[in-house]
């Protein structure tokens, strides 16, 4: 801890735990950039997001470069199949303003969601085993790596439990890319030293021969520091896909505050690419569409909250 920072105690009660514990080291009373925050129910370190406002999405250069990582990274660029149609639902940039928020600093793990199931407000994951290892969820071993197998709805209620919520779809990205509007959490160059992606090591899918990130599939939370984003959150790109709160749409070309998306729809977003991505699905802008039911080895989820 910074010889500057402070204990402030934040007035909740969440099922019934008193004291939010802020570590704040900017020495006022209000939290600021570099903050944290300690989640009683599963002991999860939050990280403070200002308020502030960015553009959400891409232009159109945007849609180039995605193409080009696709191509560059493949095994066989001559034969990689990277459509511009891929990336549109990026389209059309717009300004967005927030207010402040906590996100969780890393993915909610194995243990973690455990310990919902075990207070009997969750339900466990659909299947306890990863791509590669029959026995991943309730195995010690595991216990620090992202939690699977997990429905949108399921991360919407340990997110409640817990004591937080879904982050929206706009306070991801920008808790990923921040008022910069970086391509990825570190930056604009894609680093694939910085997370976990379909590597060299990938057991199947379009891998990238040129990089070795040191795991077939899931890794443990906060395995790559160095990718850390402006706000001081992990694995916001690769290991696993995050839910967010929205129902998937189309974005509105203006301005914005505080969205939360369209009122109904027919899938939800998961957000920041996976183990199992290319380089050009782990960008910060990357979003897609899965059915509410939707559960894979490859989809988790981190929790937000309001200041």
């Amino acid at each position: 801890m910074h010889s500057s920072c402070k204990i402030l105690l934040h007035g909740l009660i969440i099922l019934g735990i008193a004291g939010w514990a802020i570590v704040s080291c900017s020495g006022v009373n209000e939290p600021a950039l570099g903050d944290t925050l300690l989640r009683p129910a599963d002991e999860m370190v939050m990280v403070f997001v200002p308020a502030g406002k960015f553009d959400m999405g891409i232009i159109f250069e945007g849609i180039s470069y995605a193409r080009r990582l696709c191509r560059d990274t493949a095994a066989d660029p001559l034969s990689a199949h990277c459509p511009g149609s891929a990336f549109v639902d990026e389209l059309p940039v717009h300004e967005v303003t927030l207010d402040a928020f906590w996100i969780d600093r890393t993915e909610v793990t194995n243990q973690q969601y455990q310990r919902c199931v075990e207070a009997g407000a969750c339900s466990p994951p659909v299947d306890e085993s990863s791509y590669t290892r029959p026995h991943y969820y309730g195995n010690d071993v595991y216990s620090d790596y992202p939690v699977i197998w997990i429905t949108q709805a399921q991360a919407a209620t340990y997110c409640d439990w817990a004591g937080g919520r879904l982050p929206t779809e706009a306070e991801w990205e920008y808790a990923a890319r921040g008022p910069e509007g970086n391509r990825f959490p570190w930056g604009n160059d894609f680093d694939g030293t910085l997370l976990n992606y379909c590597d060299l090591n990938c057991p199947l899918g379009p891998k990238d021969p040129m990089t070795d990130d040191g795991y077939v599939e899931t890794a443990p939370v906060g395995s790559y520091p160095s990718g850390v984003s402006w706000c001081g959150a992990l694995d916001m790109a690769g290991n696993v896909r995050e839910w967010v709160s929205d129902w998937y749409g189309q974005y509105a070309l203006d301005p914005q505050t505080n969205p939360t998306g369209p009122s109904d729809g027919s899938g939800h977003i998961p957000r920041g690419g996976c183990w199992l991505d290319t380089p050009d699905n782990t960008r910060s802008t990357n979003r897609g569409s899965n059915a509410p039911e939707y559960t894979r080895h490859k989809v988790g989820f981190r929790c937000a909250a309001d200041l």
